[in-house]
């Protein structure tokens, strides 16, 4: 029986697992995106192609301070705690026990086993003290499974961080882009008001002498009241993505109130980057941290169905107790007599009404929804990447449009100038031909804004140089 319980822990080794052996869902893949070609390239400081520093300094900031990177973060420390107390678990357990009584035997003599004891016929110490090892025999995968379990959870927590930072650093991107774009439409607004008051007084001076009706006063003066009521909304709206910006970046609440986000490049000068993506079909889901933690999630869920099934089986539980005893003596470090125990315990579910039956179906719906999820992120992935290559085709060929429109424009008010210097053309009509220029220019921005957007979008969608090679030790990476 000794020989028994000192070579069971020996036998873990060749015990199987319960737990499911795990497979990757398969779902059929696109080869490639279409006409889309796709263009190999490290897009690990993707924000870098859009050539403004100050949109650098900003994501630069952002990882750094962001509450939800740091939120992300503190997730991936509570999975290593949970992982590290699941490890251990499989590890014995030694604790120091001691007793101390104080007492007498009766005639200072005791009988057991045949024999009697003689002991001080006073009132003494009786003392122990002594180690204790404790260790559950895992011949079911039990703690192991609950243990991968955590380790996958810890991989999820990191794949989760990363893509937290991803979507900070898009953010990021792309407020700053619609704030840029923003500064240009309320300076081009300012511009067009200046222009409509001018054009106002100029008809309001004419119909004064009857040269114009009063139907046109009253269009040129709604023209105005209309572009004067744009400016406040635009303005509002400006300084509503500023402050959520700063909120994003992770700006103190005195820089919130105090300071305004500093900016670089003007809309029209940023760099448009190359509307290809860097990665192909195939490689989607090794590029998506949003992938990659998902089946993490689906991994644990499936050694929990191994946890869930252990317990069906019995618990086996070995117990070790050594040290010293001591009768009538005032330390107990002077030893009289040793001892020594090992012991084991069993326990077997015999009538359980039903509750690990329960228990095991529940982790497998639980499994069976991460699987739902898991496939659920890769459609979304390659519907985002499809959305993103379609909005950047879409974004050029209109931000081609405008442009043509704004050169027209322009011509018109270059030709309508020609003509008022000639006395062909009164004020009136350079004054019209600025406010189509204008309302062309906003256009641009928009234009320019829209593929700019959907530039970052793309980079989000394929995963913005992420990749799942570097996260493979759980231990490590934390």
């Amino acid at each position: 029986m000794k020989k028994l319980l000192v070579l069971t822990p020996l036998l873990l080794a060749g015990c199987a697992w319960l737990a499911p052996d795990y497979k990757r869902p398969v779902m059929p893949l696109p080869k490639t995106w279409q006409n889309t070609p796709t263009t190999q390239r490290d897009d690990s400081t993707w924000w870098r192609s859009y050539n403004d520093p100050v949109l650098d300094q900003l994501i630069t900031q952002a990882l750094a301070g962001s509450d939800d990177i740091a939120l992300a973060k503190n997730r991936l420390g509570q999975a290593q705690a949970q992982y590290n107390y699941a490890f251990a678990n499989q590890l014995p357990v030694l604790s120091v026990a001691g007793t101390d009584a104080y007492g007498k035997f009766a005639n200072g003599r005791v009988n057991a086993l045949g024999q009697s004891f003689h002991f001080p016929n006073k009132t003494s110490n009786f003392g122990f003290v002594g180690g204790m090892l404790n260790y559950e025999l895992d011949l079911w995968g039990k703690n192991a499974s609950l243990s991968n379990a955590a380790k996958a959870g810890v991989h999820a927590a990191l794949y989760a961080q990363a893509a937290a930072r991803l979507s900070v650093a898009a953010g990021v991107a792309q407020l700053y882009f619609t704030l840029r774009a923003l500064d240009a439409d309320v300076a081009l607004l300012q511009q067009t008001v200046q222009t409509q008051d001018a054009l106002l007084a100029l008809v309001q001076r004419q119909y004064d002498v009857g040269a114009v009706d009063a139907l046109t006063l009253q269009q040129v003066t709604e023209q105005r009241d209309a572009v004067h009521a744009t400016l406040p909304d635009m303005e509002d709206r400006r300084d509503k993505t500023e402050s959520a910006l700063a909120v994003l970046v992770g700006q103190s609440p005195q820089d919130i109130v105090q300071n305004a986000v500093q900016r670089g490049q003007a809309i029209q000068a940023l760099v448009v980057p190359d509307p290809t993506p860097s990665v192909l079909p195939s490689a989607l889901l090794e590029r998506r941290p949003d992938i990659a933690m998902h089946e993490q999630m689906l991994i644990a869920s499936n050694f929990n169905i191994g946890y869930a099934r252990a317990a069906y089986f019995p618990s086996i539980s070995l117990a070790s107790l050594a040290g010293v005893n001591n009768i009538d003596i005032d330390n107990l470090y002077r030893a009289s007599s040793r001892s020594w125990t090992l012991g084991a315990a069993m326990a077997a579910p015999v009538l359980d009404f039903g509750r690990t039956e329960s228990g095991v179906k529940l982790a497998k719906t639980g499994r069976d929804e991460q699987i739902v999820l898991y496939k659920q992120s890769i459609r979304t992935a390659f519907k985002e990447v499809r959305d993103a290559l379609l909005a950047q085709a879409t974004a050029q060929t209109r931000e081609q449009d405008t442009h043509d429109r704004q050169t027209a424009a322009q011509e018109r008010l270059n030709l309508t100038n020609l003509r008022m210097e000639q006395g062909y053309a009164s004020q009136i009509d350079v004054l019209a031909a600025q406010s189509s220029l204008l309302q062309a220019q906003l256009s641009c921005v928009t234009a320019r804004l829209q593929r700019l957007t959907a530039s970052v979008d793309l980079y989000k969608a394929t995963g913005g140089g992420f990749h799942t090679s570097p996260l493979t030790n759980a231990r490590q990476a934390h």
